[in-house]
């Protein structure tokens, strides 16, 4: 049963590290303009936003207490696969933009299945939570 003791608990835990990461992969990015071109800026952001989204389903930050976690939850499990493409997709932009190109539907439609999933497990959390 979902208690107000619970409920406090996981305010309490911290996601931060998403904008940290995508804004380090957006100045590297930048770096990379003049060697890579547009291309870079657009890569290195997409994996600093997957790292952003793995390491906020690994680190716990809890007050004063950081620790690390496997994801168990179905939510937790979609943002770190959404986090692994993010990182794969950038990494192919750099390396190989040609393949990028051909598998880049591939990506977007697993993408947007893995949020639609994540979208469902967290409106069916709500509506559990509401009726508890």
């Amino acid at each position: 049963m979902h208690s107000k003791e619970n409920e406090g608990k996981e305010d309490k835990r911290r996601h931060f590290l998403f904008p940290v990461f995508m804004f380090i992969g957006m100045g590297i990015g930048f770096l990379l303009i003049e060697s890579v071109g547009g291309l870079g800026f657009v890569s290195a952001m997409f994996i600093g936003m997957g790292l952003g989204f793995l390491f906020d389903n690994l680190i716990v930050i809890e007050e004063r207490k950081i620790s690390v976690e496997i994801p168990v939850k179905i939510s937790g499990i979609a943002t770190s696969i959404i986090g692994v493409l993010f990182i794969v997709g950038g990494t192919v932009a750099l390396i190989a933009p040609e393949l990028l190109e051909k598998l880049a539907t591939y990506f977007i439609g697993l993408g947007f299945v893995v949020v639609g999933i994540f979208i469902l497990i967290h409106g069916l959390r709500l509506v559990k939570s509401k009726l508890s």
